[in-house]
């Protein structure tokens, strides 16, 4: 039989959702409606499009920019820019720049902006590429279409090109992009030296509502790493520029708080089965407090939970005992859930155990955790936020179930619905049997009898097969990166392609590019932070150079950096904010969180922290950013 995929207009009504990547839109202001050229200059385009021939199709775009009407002869004056830029022929920069400077206010000068972004990322610029799409950001008729592309593009560059680009696209996507406003602000604040932040305070660039929330977001960055003088610096400039900005009175507060005594407890597994692990998130807290300028005010009373249930309510014991203001640790479960019942309100605990269940037991219980499962939340609410609201959930029947059952949890708890769960059999290879049932199982029946219906009256003698959709919009994997990428073709195979894959950062397990991302294009998953590159950050060169110093290895891990934060954020509470007791408890309930080398962490209501995740893709075989 001939199997057929339909393109017919009589399924436009009736197809199931496109992807995410077709109906993401960005929530954005003044945005302006979509640009519709004459119909002359788009079959010219189309030509273009189809392999036509450039020269005699620039030559026709010429005709037309000499002597058409008004409309016209400036929409060609773009186009030959733009298929010059795509061409890669020689002066195609110097054509557009003058085709912008000629016409400053027209409709198609932000997509000559993005045009020459690309043209700049084919001469391996990122930087200046970053520069154009910033210029398109802030043009008055930026289109939503336009905005959605470089919103998925810009992430990327800005991690591989230098502070001032990055920091500038990041402070012009949070001016137009509403919706992912406290983001973008975050990420630039996270990568300004003070020198950026005094220039963007003092030039007025940024529009007044985006000053003074830029001011606060790098004020807080610089309290989280001690450094109180340069938050002063920041109450200073800010004062003098908009002095009647409310985010002021918070950065004095910070600026002028006396730096007070403080007494830290630490819990860990330092002898026993787990000690590896327990001396690696000692080491983060040292890290932690060497590189504070005030830790000559901090004490720390460190006890070992030998790994075991019974030591670790004895070790708790003992730094209550000593009036301790708030502990880090333990590591385990199994210690943190003996804890419970003897856990009082005024002394907080935060664990690094990735039981983010036992948080809501005890009011004075705190979950700080990179367990993949702490991001399947996030993930479902990145996947229902991206247009999907069917799922079906893939998982490894020989694992424990929790991380596939948790993201169903949290997806049909948004108002999605998950039509299938699907366990592959443990040990296998080949899985393609399995996964052509799901497809056939996934057919839109309803549509499917329909074309049926119309092959029988419009070609009653022709014997074909109809291939529809398949009648969900995404797939998650709840499986490691080397199962993910063993199936990724498999499922190009049995026609289950795309569609949106997501994943947690158990597929960072070295195997993901086996084939090099082939047929994961559409894939996102979340990172722990092991794939990111932070050489711009200053807090992860502090860290990288204390760490090295101290034990002369470049060698740092997930639980270390964990660790790191955490102590970060437990001598802000206490010693720079002079907090105790429940006092505590309601400052880590914080909703702006607190930004963290690990990821930006909010403490929800039951105690966990919710991290703001790197969402990542994969692109020409490198994992990259994802908008």
């Amino acid at each position: 039989m001939l199997a057929v995929t339909f393109s017919l207009l009589l399924l436009s009504a009736c197809q199931p959702k496109m992807t995410s990547e077709t109906i993401e839109k960005p929530a954005a202001s003044h945005m302006a409606e979509g640009f519709r050229g004459a119909a002359e200059i788009q079959s010219i385009m189309a030509q273009s499009r189809a392999g036509g021939d450039i020269g005699i199709l620039m030559r026709e775009l010429d005709r037309l920019a000499e002597g058409a009407p008004a409309p016209i002869r400036e929409e060609a004056t773009f186009r030959k820019a733009q298929l010059m830029l795509e061409a890669n022929l020689q002066g195609a920069d110097e054509i557009a720049k003058s085709a912008i400077q000629t016409y400053p206010q027209h409709a198609l000068v932000p997509y000559a902006h993005f045009w020459m972004a690309r043209w700049w990322l084919e001469q391996d610029e990122s930087g200046r590429a970053l520069d154009q799409m910033q210029q398109s950001l802030r043009h008055p008729r930026l289109t939503r279409e336009l905005l959605t592309k470089i919103l998925s593009l810009g992430p990327e560059l800005a991690q591989r090109s230098g502070e001032r680009e990055a920091v500038g696209w990041l402070l012009a996507a949070a001016e137009v992009d509403q919706a992912g406003r406290n983001n973008w602000l975050r990420l630039a604040a996270r990568r300004a030296s003070m020198e950026t932040v005094e220039q963007y305070l003092l030039d007025k660039k940024l529009s007044p509502d985006i000053l003074p929330e830029f001011a606060l977001y790098a004020g807080r960055a610089r309290l989280m790493s001690g450094n109180i003088e340069e938050i002063g610096r920041i109450t200073d400039l800010l004062s003098t520029v908009m002095p009647s900005a409310p985010e002021i009175g918070q950065l004095q507060s910070w600026a002028s708080g006396e730096v007070r005594a403080a007494k830290i407890g630490v819990m860990l597994p330092l002898s026993g089965k787990y000690a590896r692990y327990g001396q690696e998130a000692l080491r983060g807290i040292r890290i932690a407090l060497a590189g504070l300028e005030y830790n000559e005010y901090i004490t720390l009373r460190i006890e070992d939970t030998g790994s075991d249930p019974i030591a670790a309510i004895e070790a708790y014991r003992q730094l209550t005992d000593e009036a301790v203001q708030i502990i880090i640790g333990p590591l385990l479960a199994e210690t943190t859930e003996a804890l419970l019942p003897y856990l009082k309100s005024s002394v907080p605990v935060i664990s690094l155990t990735g039981r983010m269940d036992l948080a809501h037991r005890s009011e004075a219980l705190f979950i700080h955790t990179l367990s993949p499962l702490a991001q399947v939340k996030v993930m479902a609410e990145y996947a229902w936020q991206h247009g999907a609201e069917r799922m079906v959930v893939i998982s490894d029947a020989g694992e424990k179930q929790t991380e596939a059952d948790m993201f169903v949890a949290a997806f049909e708890s948004l108002g999605g619905e998950v039509l299938q769960t699907v366990q592959l059999e443990s040990g296998m290879i080949d899985y393609r049997d399995r996964l052509r049932q799901l497809r056939f199982e996934t057919d839109d029946d309803v549509v499917l009898a329909e074309l049926d219906e119309d092959l029988n009256v419009f070609l009653p003698d022709m014997d074909m097969e109809i291939r529809m959709p398949v009648n969900f919009d995404a797939i998650y994997l709840a499986l490691n990166g080397k199962q993910v990428a063993l199936l990724a073709g498999q499922m190009a195979y049995a026609d289950i392609s795309g569609l949106p894959v997501y994943g947690s950062s158990r597929w960072q397990d070295g195997h993901l590019l086996d084939d090099r991302g082939r047929y994961l294009s559409h894939a996102r998953f979340a990172s722990s932070g092991r794939v990111r590159n932070d050489s711009d950050d200053p807090s992860v060169r502090r860290f990288q150079f204390i760490y090295r110093e101290t034990w002369g290895s470049n060698k740092t891990t997930d639980l270390m950096r964990l660790a790191y934060d955490t102590m970060r954020i437990a001598t802000v509470m206490t010693s720079r904010l002079g907090l105790k007791g429940n006092a505590i408890s309601d400052a880590l309930q914080n909703p702006e969180g607190f930004p963290a080398m690990t990821g930006h962490v909010r403490f929800d209501h039951d105690g966990v922290g919710q991290k703001q995740l790197d969402i990542f893709s994969i692109k020409k075989g490198q994992i990259v950013p994802a908008g």
